[in-house]
């Protein structure tokens, strides 16, 4: 091995290894795929939202030409002193002329989900554990009327709701009680925050 050849050997190892710390770096310091995190400073949790939600939707053409109503689920995770709490939550709003849409009531909040042949019934809780006021973190609708709910949940209902086909949203509760259809795919987002929730 001549000079020029020790040289070159040597300097590609260093560079690999400047590589190699890198992306180490990089791992250290990059959230997890489809999640990002802080901190709730009313509550004092740590909050893990998944990055995209899934989107449900109907077509209102009972009401106007392109009106629709929308159902938006949010996956999120609280951990304060090392307990955790994992939530659905649900972002129910419309593009009917709000004159033409009144929001549903406190007294109808049960959500529905069917997918693969089973029923998923969820009963909201009392009051929305979070800051609401964060609301790109919590992918909050930018809309006037957005009635907010939540529900609490577990890991093995979220990994079945990530690898369903073609789940359906029903609010049972509500006055027109017509399917919602999947129309925002979050569920690869769900996969990474599902994931996430199980190696911790």
């Amino acid at each position: 091995m001549n000079a020029t050849t020790t040289y070159c050997s040597r300097t590609g190892l260093g560079l690999a290894m400047l590589l190699w710390l890198a992306a180490l770096a990089g791992c250290a310091s990059t959230p997890a795929l489809g999640t990002h995190q802080y901190l709730d400073e009313h509550s004092g949790d740590t909050l893990v939202v998944v990055t995209q939600p899934l989107q449900f939707s109907r077509d209102r053409t009972d009401v106007a030409a392109h009106a629709k109503d929308f159902a938006t689920l949010v996956a999120a995770e609280a951990s304060n002193g090392g307990k955790y709490s994992d939530y659905l939550l649900l972002y129910r709003w419309s593009t009917v002329d709000p004159r033409m849409w009144a929001p549903p009531g406190p007294e109808e909040g049960k959500l529905r989900l069917l997918a693969e042949g089973r029923v998923l019934e969820f009963t909201p809780l009392e009051s929305v554990p979070f800051d609401l006021s964060r609301r790109t973190e919590l992918q909050l609708p930018r809309k006037a009327q957005v009635v907010v709910r939540a529900y609490v949940v577990d890991a093995q209902t979220l990994r079945f709701l990530a690898g369903s086909r073609d789940p359906v949203l029903r609010l049972p509760q509500e006055q027109l009680d017509i399917p919602f259809s999947l129309s925002g795919d979050g569920r690869p987002a769900l996969t990474q925050f599902v994931q996430g929730l199980e190696g911790r």
